[in-house]
Formats: structure tokens, C-alpha cells, sequence
């Protein structure tokens, strides 16, 4: 993929990552109600990457095993779109179809995972999505925000 110099663009590797601190900082409630646009972001670009395989698929038989560029480039791009799109929310892409969301606790991300309704699970920040763990019935009650204030 080019970028608007018509050099090389960015590729990516797997997981497209940004700044934690340019995230916005979002309540439990704010980070469910801005769920369904991740949703259906995450729905758009799963059936635009079903497209791209049937494409392939119904291609005709190339000789070589290599993945042709276009499909490369056309996964890349619906991929680096999708992940735009969610930064633009305040969130955070993590891997494939997994969003973080930081809370107000500085140590704790909001996790949600395609397929979700809404957010049931938190991680520490240094943590992955393998360390997800059930947001306890407590989380819902007040936070105390002059904690983290020296």
C-alpha cells in the first residue's frame, strides 16, 4: 500500500498499536455505549475480508503459492481502516478484532472482543488478552477518581 507520497506505506504486523495516552479515558457505561459502533465496525471489516477470500477463492488457480499482492494489499487496507476507525472512537485496537478502552484506574483497560455484547472483561495495562478477567459486580459503583491525584 502506498501512502499519500506514493512511497511505501505502513504495513502491518499483526496488531496495530497507538499512543495509550492519546486514548480517550472512558467510564464502564461510556465505553458500553460506544460498543454497537465498534460492533458494527468490526462486522463491516470481518465481511469485507470474507469478500477478499472469496475472491481468491473463485480466482483462477495461480501456479505459484505466494498470496498475490492484491490480496495482501486489500487485507492490509480494510484492516488499517478498521483500526482508524476505532482510534477515532478514543479506543484502542488490540490484535484482530479486539478493543481496549482505558478507565479512569491508569492500571486497568476495558477489554471487548468481537462477538461481544458489550464490555465484560478488564486487563491491567501491561497485561494481554489472554489475562482478561470478568468485571466483578463491584465495577459498576462509583469509582473514587482523587485516588490517582498526588
Amino acid at each position: 500500500m502506498n501512502d499519500a507520497t506514493g512511497g511505501p506505506g505502513p504495513r502491518l504486523t499483526g496488531s496495530c498499536t497507538m499512543a495509550e495516552g492519546s486514548a480517550k479515558i472512558f467510564s464502564l457505561a461510556e465505553a458500553n455505549e460506544v460498543v454497537p459502533r465498534v460492533a458494527e465496525f468490526t462486522a463491516e471489516v470481518v465481511h469485507q475480508l470474507d469478500e477478499i477470500r472469496q475472491r481468491y477463492k473463485s480466482g483462477p488457480a495461480e501456479a505459484e503459492q505466494a498470496v498475490p499482492d492484491w490480496v495482501l494489499n486489500d487485507v492490509e487496507s480494510a484492516l488499517l481502516n478498521w483500526s482508524k476507525r476505532i482510534i477515532e472512537l478514543g479506543a484502542v485496537p488490540k490484535g484482530y478484532f479486539t478493543v481496549d478502552f482505558r478507565s479512569v484506574d491508569p492500571e486497568l483497560l476495558y477489554c471487548w472482543s468481537y462477538g461481544e455484547e458489550r464490555i465484560s472483561f478488564t486487563h491491567k495495562v501491561w497485561e494481554n488478552f489472554s489475562h482478561r478477567r470478568p468485571i466483578e459486580a463491584s465495577a459498576g459503583k462509583p469509582v473514587d477518581h482523587m485516588k490517582w491525584v498526588n
